[in-house]
C-alpha cells in the first residue's frame, strides 16, 4: 500500500509543478519578500501599487527591479518579457489583460534607462491601464 501512496504523491507533485512554467520561481512568495526586506519596501506599499498608487521612491524602483529579475520577467540583456509578464497577470494576479496592451507597455519602456526606470515604468503603464485593458479573472 505505501508504493501505491507514493505513486500517487509522486504523479499529485507532477500536476501541480506542470502549471508553473519551469521559468518561474518555485517560491514565489519567498522572492517577494526577499525584494522587499532588501529594498527597505512596506506591504502597504506594494498593495497601494498594484491599486494604482504608484509612489515613485528609489526604493520602490529597485524593489521592482528585483522582483522582475527573480521572477524572470526582466534580464538587462534580453529585456522585459511580455508574454511572461501577461503569464504572471492571469495566473498570480488573476488579471486577463489584451496581448497588445502588455506588449505596448513593454515597448514604450523598451529603450528607458537605468533598468528600475524601465521596469517601474512597465509596471505603472500596465497598473493605469489595467481597468481598461484587462479583466478579472477567477
Amino acid at each position: 500500500m505505501n508504493k501505491l501512496s507514493f505513486v500517487f504523491l509522486i504523479c499529485a507533485i507532477a500536476m501541480i509543478s506542470a502549471d508553473r512554467p519551469d521559468w518561474y520561481p518555485e517560491d514565489e512568495a519567498a522572492v517577494e519578500a526577499k525584494c522587499r526586506e532588501e529594498n527597505n519596501v512596506s506591504a502597504e506599499t506594494v498593495t497601494k501599487t498594484w491599486a494604482n498608487e504608484v509612489e515613485d521612491t528609489p526604493e520602490l524602483r529597485k524593489f521592482l527591479l528585483c522582483l522582475s529579475e527573480n521572477k524572470h520577467l526582466y534580464h538587462a540583456d534580453t529585456g522585459f518579457k511580455a508574454d511572461r509578464l501577461q503569464y504572471v497577470l492571469k495566473e498570480k494576479s488573476k488579471l486577463n489583460c489584451k496581448d497588445d496592451f502588455v506588449e505596448g507597455c513593454v515597448n514604450a519602456a523598451k529603450d528607458v534607462k537605468p533598468d528600475e526606470a524601465l521596469v517601474f515604468d512597465v509596471t505603472k503603464c500596465v497598473v493605469a491601464g489595467a481597468k481598461e485593458h484587462c479583466e478579472n479573472v477567477e
